[in-house]
């Protein structure tokens, strides 16, 4: 059974927010090769992966008692 962070967590119509993030000219060129050959529509969603994947891994690591309440 899926916990309910998990649950939230896939929710598609969760609160978004909107970020600016500098980045390496050459990483951008080198995300918008890469998205279409990993079937992503562009180098963003990419990067979004990139992030929820670091994300999850890392989540993993830590007490599930150390998150905050929602």
């Amino acid at each position: 059974m899926l916990s309910e962070r998990l649950q939230k967590r896939l929710a598609k119509d969760r609160p978004m927010t909107t970020i600016t993030l500098r980045i390496p000219v050459d990483v951008v060129e080198s995300l918008e090769v890469i998205a279409p050959l990993k079937g992503f529509s562009g180098y963003q969603t990419l990067l979004k992966s990139y992030l929820s994947e670091g994300l999850r891994r890392d989540e993993a690591l830590v007490r599930p008692a150390a998150w905050p309440e929602p």
